[in-house]
Order: C-alpha cells, then sequence, then structure tokens
C-alpha cells in the first residue's frame, strides 16, 4: 500500500494545470495561475516554482502515473527552474504575499526545492540544465546570507532556510555552511526542553510535522551536527498530537493546524521507532482521508504539501510498512502526559482520547474509534454592543489547577476580532509595497506589526471564565464566567478560530462525521 503515491497522482493534474505552458507569454514556466491565467493579482507568489522537487522525485523513482513520460515532465521542471529568473527581485528575493514582500521563507523553500530537483535528477539533466539550475538558485542564496526573518519565532522556516543553505554548500562550499550554523543555533533555542519547537508563541503540531521533514533532510546531509536526540524528542512529542479517530494535531496547537506532512516520519522510521509509529499511522490515516491530506490542500500550500508526499511516496515504494512498532499514545489503554511549557495535557482512557489546551483557556479535543470528534473551542460572549469575546487567544498567564482526574483552568476573555480586508486596506497596503516598503527594515517592522495584531492576544477584559473540565468518571465541561455586566454568553456549536492562519481549516472526514 502506497497512500502517498495515490494522493499524488491524484493532485498532479491540478499541479500541472497551475503551469503557464504557452509557448509564446512571457509567463512561461510559472506556477501561480492566479496571476498568469485569472490576473486578479499584481505579482507573483513563487512557491510554486517549488514543485520541481516533487516532480523530480517522482521522475528518478520512476514513480509518474502510466501514460506519462519522463521526458516532457524533466522539460516542465526545466521550464519552472529557468522562470525563476522573472520574478527574483533585484535583491535575490522571491515574494509570496505582496510585491517586494522580501519573503525569507519562499526564498528558502524555493532555493532548496530546486536544489533537490537537482540533486534528484543527477545526470538525467544535462550539464547545461544543471548549471542553469545553480544560476538561478545562487542569488536566492545570496538573499539568504544576507536577509533574516524577524516577525515571528517560526522555526519550520528557519529550518527550511538551514535545508536549503546545507543543499547548497554541497555543491558550492563557501559561506553557506556558517550561515546554516547559525541559524541552527537559533532554532535549538526555540526547542522547548519538552522536544517541541516554536511556531510563534507554542507548540503546533500540524507545522511540526513539516518542519519534521527539513528536521530529517539536515540529519541526513550533516550526521555530525548530532541532532538524533533533538529530532527524537521532537518525534517522542508529536506522538501524542495523534489521534484515536485517525485526525492529527488540531485547535489545541499555536497555530491550529491539523494536517500531517509524512515524509519525515517515513525517513526516519528505521532509527527512530516513534517515527516508525507515526509512519504507520499517517499511512492509515492518509488512505482513509481520517486526517487532511493532500487532497484538501489550497493553491497558497499545494506544492510543498505536493512535494512531502512525493518524498514519502518514493520512501514507501522502497520500504516495507513499519513493523513491530510501538503504540502511540492515543493507543494505549492508560495514558496521562502533562507537558506544561506547551500548556498540553494527553489523557486517554478505555472510553476517549482526550486533549486539553490550558494555554488556550481549556480547549479541548476528545477522540474515539466510537464515535465523532467532540471540539470545545472554548467560552464566547457578547456585550450590549454586538462585540465578542473569547477565552481562546494563547495565554500562557492563566491559572491552573490539575488534580486528579478534574483540571480547572482560570483565563481571561479577551476581544474577539474577524476583520475583513477591504479595497481601501488594499489600496494603502500597495502604495507601501510599491513604495516605502521597500526599504528592508521597515518592511520587517510592518510585519512584526501585522504579525502581532493577527496572531497575538488582545488585552484582556474584565470578565474571565473559570472551566473545570472533568475526566471521569463521566466527561463534563463546565464554565463560570464572572464579572460580565450587560454580556451574554453565546452558544457555539462547532469550533471557532481566534487568529489569522492560512493553513488551518482544511477538510477531514470527521468534519462530516
Amino acid at each position: 500500500m502506497n497512500p502517498y503515491l495515490d494522493a499524488v497522482h491524484g493532485a498532479l493534474p491540478r499541479l500541472l494545470a497551475s503551469f503557464d505552458g504557452d509557448a509564446l507569454r512571457a509567463t512561461r514556466g510559472l506556477g501561480d495561475r492566479t496571476a498568469w491565467a485569472w490576473k486578479t493579482i499584481d505579482f507573483f507568489n513563487a512557491t510554486p516554482q517549488g514543485a520541481v522537487h516533487g516532480l523530480a522525485r517522482l521522475v528518478a523513482a520512476d514513480l509518474l502515473p502510466q501514460g506519462m513520460c519522463a521526458e516532457p515532465v524533466m522539460a516542465r521542471i526545466e521550464e519552472a527552474v529557468d522562470a525563476l529568473a522573472r520574478i527574483t527581485r533585484g535583491d535575490g528575493s522571491l515574494e509570496e504575499a505582496f510585491p517586494y514582500e522580501g519573503s525569507f521563507c519562499v526564498t528558502a523553500l524555493v532555493a532548496y526545492d530546486v536544489l533537490v530537483a537537482r540533486e534528484q535528477l543527477g545526470e538525467r539533466w544535462s550539464a547545461r540544465a544543471q548549471a542553469r539550475c545553480l544560476e538561478r538558485v545562487e542569488p536566492l542564496i545570496g538573499y539568504l546570507l544576507r536577509a533574516d526573518e524577524t516577525h515571528g519565532a517560526i522555526s519550520n522556516h528557519i529550518l527550511t532556510a538551514v535545508a536549503a543553505l546545507l543543499a547548497w554548500q554541497d555543491v558550492m562550499p563557501g559561506a553557506a555552511e556558517a550561515r546554516a550554523e547559525a541559524l541552527m543555533a537559533r532554532v535549538k533555542a526555540w526547542q522547548s526542553a519538552e522536544g517541541w519547537w516554536r511556531e510563534y508563541d507554542g507548540a503546533d503540531a500540524g507545522y511540526q510535522s513539516l518542519a519534521t521533514c527539513y528536521l530529517a533532510d539536515i540529519h541526513r546531509r550533516r550526521p555530525h551536527w548530532q541532532l538524533a536526540d533533538r529530532v527524537a524528542r521532537s518525534v517522542d512529542f508529536l506522538s501524542h498530537c495523534a489521534h484515536r479517530d485517525g485526525s492529527f494535531g488540531g485547535l489545541y496547537g499555536s497555530r491550529n493546524t491539523r494536517f500531517l506532512m509524512p515524509a519525515g516520519f517515513e525517513y526516519l522510521a528505521d532509527e527512530m521507532p516513534m517515527a516508525a509509529a507515526l509512519a504507520a499511522f499517517a499511512r492509515t490515516s492518509i488512505a482513509t482521508q481520517s486526517c487532511v491530506t493532500l487532497a484538501s490542500i489550497d493553491a497558497g500550500n499545494l506544492a510543498p504539501w505536493f512535494n512531502g508526499y512525493a518524498w514519502a511516496a518514493q520512501l514507501c515504494a522502497t520500504r516495507q510498512a513499519p513493523r513491530d512498532v510501538p503504540l502511540l499514545p492515543c493507543q494505549q489503554p492508560r495514558l496521562r502526559a502533562w507537558f506544561a511549557d506547551a500548556g498540553l495535557l494527553f489523557d486517554g482512557d478505555d472510553e476517549a482520547y482526550t486533549v486539553v489546551s490550558t494555554h488556550k483557556g481549556g480547549v479541548v479535543l476528545r477522540t474515539s474509534t466510537a464515535s465523532a470528534a467532540r471540539i470545545d473551542a472554548g467560552v464566547v460572549m457578547r456585550d450590549g454592543h454586538g462585540a465578542l469575546s473569547t477565552t481562546q487567544h494563547y495565554r500562557r498567564d492563566n491559572t491552573l489547577r490539575i488534580e486528579a482526574d478534574e483540571i480547572v483552568v482560570d483565563a481571561p476573555l479577551t476581544p474577539l476580532r474577524h476583520t475583513p480586508f477591504k479595497p481601501v486596506d488594499m489600496l494603502a497596503l500597495r502604495l507601501l509595497n510599491l513604495s516605502v516598503m521597500r526599504w528592508r527594515p521597515l518592511r520587517e517592522w510592518v510585519k512584526r506589526r501585522l504579525a502581532a495584531l493577527l496572531m497575538g492576544a488582545p488585552k484582556a477584559l474584565a470578565m474571565r471564565n473559570r472551566r473545570v473540565i472533568r475526566l471521569r468518571p463521566t466527561f463534563a465541561i463546565e464554565d463560570e464566567v464572572s464579572g460580565a455586566s450587560g454580556a451574554s454568553k453565546v452558544e457555539v456549536t462547532r469550533p471557532f478560530s481566534v487568529i489569522h492562519m492560512a493553513s488551518q481549516g482544511y477538510w477531514q472526514r470527521g468534519d462530516d462525521a
């Protein structure tokens, strides 16, 4: 069984259709269909160019669908690499969200993916094509050597850059090694003693599974960096985020993501038993669409997810399914694990597997094999003016008590702001993008302000909620709001989110169970 390959083949038509194949257009080889086909944005998101990575793995492993030939696909890869020159800015940067963004992450992502494509194709490519590949990547690496990401502690982004720099160093020795080591030192400082890597304010299972792919490749390229223990602790933490209904991660994470990127676990399976257990879990969950799969991923994330699945498919095609793997925490009949730094309690018994986020006011996810998942996203109140407030914002200063089978979380309510993006906002942003924000210090300052606005917790209100979660003998959640003068409770029957996060909310089968 190779569920990754089935998913990759299913996504391949959509992926290939995103690239402009018109022989006479200047946009030939560019993969942002919104820009070249719909023409509804005024810049090119470079992320799709990274899909050359996954395509190259399919060619190298002879895993293309029946009826597709390697030579035309390789020609497409070469076109996509060559087109990079037309969207690379003068400083060597690429963009994702707005013109002259100088995206450190996307620049690293595409540089890494193109270099991996070159490694995978090897002698299949002509010397000219290989040289052209390095020419296109060189300015991107130059940008990674000079620039930085300052708007948040986002481990998966920095690890992408480390992997890109090491891939470049392996073919063009120079300053990239020292820069990679410096960035790796930063990410090491972001790793909690509990094993997880910071994603903004805390632990996030989905993005940590993506980071595991880059960690696996870094570990492969630089075994003398002795990352095995750190990676193993990271994988052990992630093992708790696999649930009994086959889902993974979710609203209890710092970025609310619940996708499962399998390639890192598949690669590490021979070395780390818990990675093997997660790989086995991923194969089953992806085959049944019990977790977020490649089929649910939208255009903005399609290329990196396609690449991860292609790598996993390549590994799965050459390895047997992991055997004699340890039980995951959710598979154990009795389990209690408390990660104080992450603010996460994992509890399992004969009835269900429960996750509680104390840093998010007592957000609860409860899964079993017999019934649909239960998600309680927190308390919502509405004041006399119609303004909403909630306990879900991430706060480390919530008051907590855990006694046997009872968890008590006392948390303030904070304003819930879902502000739509208006035409006047877009006009102002574009004017700034094309003028003063081309100066990097100001651009990075604006990014930090936006990140704080979209991801941070607003100032606490006078209202507080005392949430009591009883795990046994009968599961129950009780809320008691104080200081709610003139405010009323809003009954919410479906999950909700308080942050902006483009990669949250992808569909999985349990959503309609």
